[in-house]
């Protein structure tokens, strides 16, 4: 029997797991991008020292006669040093690159259809992996937030490139990215190199300066005996947002770089490091403005962030509840001019009102198209919703049965249970009966909703740990 048989997980759902902890892993020790970044604010200043160190010993002794012996053993430290430093520079550099290539491969299809499908289809499993504001969930949540900001960032683009919404130098040279999805394997590569893998960099490590120890002092306290996702203080959130800043863009700029060319051909050589450093131009440029919000760059990934600290807050008073209305605040910031109007308005026709992987309840009709005395359950798996208030959804539940087979189905505003007037409207089957409905899904519906007699969503946590239920995004299974 092969391991995928005997893993509790789909292959997919497996692959998003491995992904996690590539990035944000739940113990360190196994190698992972914020573990690189927490070595190079801790160790590397160290090796960064005494490198220096080496080197003012050298210019004291270099070219002195009878001193040649210990000028040469400084040399050998010297180039140790340096080399050790560079070695560790270049594994960041490619923990980064083989981490956006498997979000790449994850989320990417061979057209646009097909790649809607597998976004959708990535940033569902991961609110599926979670449960809600139960247990440690808000350390749970920001494991998830830089990947789920990071396919959406992916996206959002995608429609900017459709749409031309933001002029940029940069930007506009991948406006032709999209014949990708038409099958251009140059503009895939060129895409892969010089916009997927900048792009997703970014989003991985917008908060990469929290990992500075005086981040997380500030967060942890001296003796690490404080909660570090407590509610803080106005002065420490901007001393916070401070060392954020400065510790990001010094991880971007100084502890990453440009990869190594391989090879001898200069003119190649020479293509291939103008075109890493343009691609780290642009890395600073847009981590830049994502923080200061001068040029209107950073709403790239500055509007996933927002949606994303919603989706996956680790605020006490999370709830799955208020996730529908996470659009709203994008929606206000825009009409407040504090965010592109478009670009807004074409990231809430991305995602719509509903997260992916939301537990939809809702009521269903008959052959005749009369609403029944019932009610059944759905989860959303579709992007890109024709109307922002009636999600793509695949249905789970028949007579308040689970199914595997349920098909897609578009959850119309009139049907959606998410809406109050729908559930008064349902009040009329009588309490008896929906005690008997509620007692047959009990352990998927949270207590408040139990209270309600008619909830307003369902939780599909439980539902989706069964390896036949993650296949949720297959039209025809």
């Amino acid at each position: 029997m092969s391991a995928q048989s005997q893993s509790p997980d789909s292959m997919y759902t497996q692959q998003v797991k491995e992904l996690i902890n590539m990035v944000y892993p739940k113990e360190v020790g196994y190698g992972s991008v914020f573990e690189d970044a927490r070595h190079f604010f801790t160790l590397t200043p160290d090796l960064e020292k005494h490198a220096d160190d080496v080197k003012a010993q050298l210019a004291k002794v270099d070219n002195i006669p009878k001193k040649e012996a210990l000028a040469e053993q400084l040399k050998k430290q010297l180039k140790s040093a340096n080399r050790k430093l560079e070695e560790e520079r270049l594994a960041r550099l490619a923990r980064l690159e083989k981490v956006s290539d498997k979000i790449i491969s994850l989320c990417e299809g061979d057209n646009w259809q097909e790649t809607q499908q597998l976004s959708a289809k990535f940033l569902g499993t991961l609110m599926l992996l979670t449960r809600g504001a139960e247990g440690n969930f808000a350390r749970i949540h920001q494991r998830f937030k830089p990947l789920y900001k990071a396919v959406l960032t992916l996206r959002l683009v995608d429609r900017l490139m459709e749409q031309d919404t933001i002029a940029h130098t940069y930007l506009s040279k991948y406006r032709d990215s999209l014949s990708r999805f038409r099958g251009n394997r140059y503009w895939r590569e060129k895409w892969r190199v010089e916009l997927g893998i900048p792009l997703i960099t970014v989003a991985l490590l917008q908060d990469i300066g929290l990992q500075s120890p005086a981040a997380l002092t500030l967060l942890k306290g001296e003796n690490n005996d404080l909660d570090e996702f407590r509610l803080l203080e106005e002065s420490q959130r901007k001393d916070l947002l401070k060392l954020n800043y400065h510790f990001t863009m010094k991880y971007v700029s100084e502890g990453l770089g440009i990869p190594a060319y391989i090879g001898n051909v200069r003119e190649e050589r020479d293509r291939f490091i103008q075109t890493h450093k343009d691609a780290s131009s642009f890395i600073q440029a847009l981590m830049k403005d994502a923080f200061l919000s001068k040029t209107g760059l950073g709403e790239i990934v500055k509007i996933p962030q927002i949606y994303t600290s919603i989706v996956f807050s680790t605020k006490t008073d999370y709830s799955r509840k208020s996730l529908p209305k996470g659009y709203l605040l994008i929606e206000q910031l825009a009409k407040k001019g504090a965010l592109n109007k478009k670009l807004a308005e074409d990231f809430i026709n991305l995602v719509g009102y509903f997260p992916q992987g939301f537990g939809i309840t809702y009521i269903p009709l008959n052959e005749n198209g009369q609403e029944k005395e019932q009610y059944e359950c759905a989860i959303v798996v579709g992007l890109n919703p024709q109307k922002p208030a009636e999600p793509i959804c695949k249905i789970v539940t028949r007579n308040q049965k689970y199914i595997t087979g349920g098909q897609q189905e578009v959850i119309v505003k009139s049907q959606n249970l998410y809406f109050p007037a729908n559930r008064k409207r349902l009040m009329r089957v009588g309490k008896e009966r929906l005690t008997e409905i509620m007692s047959q899904l009990s352990s998927n519906f949270t207590p408040d909703a139990i209270d309600d007699l008619i909830p307003s969503f369902w939780e599909p946590y439980d539902f989706f740990g069964y390896k036949k239920h993650q296949n949720l995004w297959s039209k025809n299974n």
